[in-house]
């Protein structure tokens, strides 16, 4: 396992020598190919050298930035969180590498005492973790000391406790703890417990967290305001001994909150003896605040958007008080549509360039069947800031879903699980991850024992159903559908059951008619659920004609019918190819020009990145060999604007 994987193009060999010598020189373990490459393939010891490289250091050239296989380096580097770039040249670095820190080193001419070449260093120790040279006191010689490992410290931050005599202030301790939670994560190496798992536990159920969690700290405190008062009492538990870390008091005007959530947050990184970075504190007038955590708070409450004209009043009011507030414009991005989205999430970045929730909402704000590299490398920008964000992390998820990266789905699904058990959506999301990857035995027990532990969550047996129904079970799906003494029943999942009954029952002729109806029902918008289920009725062909006749002529394509007022998420949109039930689309050699007209071959050629389907196809067909046919002559999908309605 090499320290350093050096990234560079072949014209660029003698700089990138210079670099090989520098790090060789400081002790580390570089893994170069000068000579081995062949052509602008990968060669298979460059690929397992890129993987197991502890880092990637990528130099950025004129050159390098026009090479697809540099591109596909630094993007697989950046996915593992290895990538360490830096510039050798003045050039613009890929759209999608814009917003990663990157080291200026033009100047570089292997002198080993300039200033730019020992910081670089001192980041590519921190990355590969090389121990460090101290004195030792006691024997007064230098040894080796390993830095603390922290990689086992799981934290769970609970909702700190409202004291304010006003029951209406629930939503602000919750915020202000939230925002804690938020800032402990941002930044450092410490593993946090989601939200939806641990604000579960208030009150005379506190004590229970740590074991419940399988935490190993556990921060709490209490909040009582009083007009623009706040104080906020803290304290951190070490919860197997349950001996306080750290504690604290703190009385500040409500205008400082930002600046005393960077203190608690800092000491308790402190506490841990980690590594961390404290944000910059900023005022913020105590109105704004409160307009933002309504508006979060709603958000929070089951991730829908139906209430999101009073999100966006509530936001407008924030910025227009606190113009300077990034996380509020980020927000405020998230609700917007069009233009005016991207104009809030432009401001939120230019205030924090590493606001997860504008990057999301830029990312959000993609045209959704196109620019797909740059949704992927906002989204995974935003995940590696807020891995805990449940919206950050829900969107990263979906456009890997909408990539056809798969697998990669299901690790962010199983680590989000592990980090927030006690989520219904997040454990329902689990369950579909596991039966798009195949696992269908893990999906089911996952799903079950979701709908054991959350029988009030209409969502996990509404996934259950699904996944019954990919399956092929339709009395399964049915029996979950209906009502029953504990339950409530499903209507959606009722219709499914019994369209796709009174379908079985029918001669080939008249289900192929049923099921045309079915996919012209919201004419001239197609939706690629309905697509995946005609296929799963057995019309796979009258599927696919009708998907491919809607992308030639321009129709309107959306994921589903937006039924319950929530915002359509525009990077979904081509997840719906990838979901098990459009299996049997994936292997009609015609699936190629559906990934050309839809923008996600650009996408895989540009990053270098190709879809877990690549390999399920090709004992049917090669899917990159069969879209590179269709590269220079079809035409992407661009939609044609709807006619107006008549008067």
């Amino acid at each position: 396992m090499p320290d350093i994987f050096l990234s560079y193009n072949r014209e660029d060999e003698a700089k990138a020598k210079l670099f090989a010598e520098g790090f060789e020189r400081e002790g580390f373990d570089v893994w170069w190919d000068v000579g081995l490459r062949t052509g602008d393939s990968y060669d298979q010891v460059t690929e397992q050298a890129l993987r197991e490289a502890k880092s990637v250091v990528v130099l950025w050239s004129r050159k390098s930035v026009e090479s697809r296989w540099v591109r596909a380096e630094a993007t697989l580097a950046d996915r593992n969180k290895t990538l360490l770039p830096c510039m050798i040249e003045p050039c613009d670095r890929p759209i999608m590498f814009e917003l990663v820190q990157t080291a200026e080193l033009a100047h570089w001419a292997g002198d080993s005492g300039d200033g730019a070449w020992l910081n670089f260093l001192n980041d590519v120790r921190e990355l590969v973790g090389m121990e460090r040279m101290t004195l030792s006191a006691t024997a007064g010689r230098v040894q080796l000391a390993s830095s603390p490992r922290l990689r086992e410290t799981l934290l769970a931050v609970l909702p700190f406790d409202n004291l304010s005599s006003d029951s209406e202030m629930e939503f602000f301790s919750d915020g202000v703890s939230d925002d804690i939670l938020g800032r402990i994560s941002r930044g450092s190496k410490l593993r946090v417990i989601g939200r939806t798992s641990s604000f579960q536990f208030r009150g005379t159920d506190k004590p229970k967290a740590a074991a419940a969690l399988g935490a190993t700290h556990v921060l709490d405190g209490s909040i009582r305001r009083a007009g623009t008062k706040v104080r906020i009492a803290a304290h951190l538990t070490e919860a197997t001994g349950q001996t306080i870390l750290w504690a604290d008091r703190f009385d500040r005007d409500l205008e400082d909150i930002f600046a005393v959530q960077d203190e608690i947050s800092e000491a308790i990184a402190v506490a841990l003896h980690s590594t961390f970075f404290p944000e910059v504190s900023a005022k913020i007038d105590p109105e704004a605040y409160d307009f933002y955590l309504r508006a979060r708070a709603i958000y929070l409450q089951d991730l829908t958007w139906a209430d999101q004209a009073k999100c966006v009043d509530l936001l407008t009011r924030a910025v227009s008080r606190a113009p300077d507030f990034a996380d509020a414009w980020g927000l405020l991005a998230v609700y917007r549509k069009g233009e005016a989205a991207v104009a809030a999430a432009r401001r939120g970045l230019e205030l924090d360039p590493e606001c997860p929730t504008s990057l999301t909402a830029m990312a959000m704000t993609k045209q959704p069947f196109a620019q797909h590299a740059e949704k992927l490398a906002l989204t995974e920008r935003a995940y590696g800031l807020a891995p805990d964000n449940q919206l950050v992390a829900g969107i990263y998820n979906i456009v890997l879903i909408s990539l056809g990266y798969l697998t990669r789905s299901l690790e962010l699904s199983i680590t989000r699980f592990e980090r927030d058990p006690l989520s219904p959506t997040i454990a329902g999301d689990l369950a579909i991850a596991y039966r798009s990857s195949g696992r269908t035995e893990e999906a089911i027990a996952t799903a079950e024992r979701a709908v054991n532990d959350f029988a009030d969550a209409n969502y996990v047996r509404f996934i259950r159903g699904v996944i019954a129904i990919f399956d092929g079970d339709i009395d399964c799906a049915a029996s979950i559908a209906e009502p029953s003494q504990d339950t409530e029943g499903i209507p959606p999942l009722q219709a499914l059951v019994g369209f796709m009954r009174a379908v079985a029952a029918m001669d080939p002729a008249t289900r192929a008619m049923a099921v045309g109806q079915f996919l012209h029902r919201g004419a001239p918008t197609s939706y690629l659920v309905d697509i995946g289920l005609a296929a799963a009725m057995g019309e796979a062909d009258l599927a696919m004609e009708h998907l491919l006749v809607a992308i030639r002529e321009g129709r309107p394509i959306e994921f589903t019918p937006d039924n319950d007022g929530r915002a359509a998420i525009d990077a979904a949109v081509t997840s719906g190819l990838f979901m098990p039930n459009c299996e049997v689309l994936r292997r009609d050699v015609h699936f190629a020009e559906v990934c050309v007209r839809l923008g996600l071959y650009d996408c895989w050629k540009e990053t270098g990145l190709w879809p877990d389907c690549v390999q399920e196809l090709a004992p049917l067909y090669d899917l990159p060999a069969e879209c590179a046919k269709l590269d220079d002559t079809a035409e992407r999908y661009v939609a044609a604007p709807l006619a107006p309605s008549p008067a």
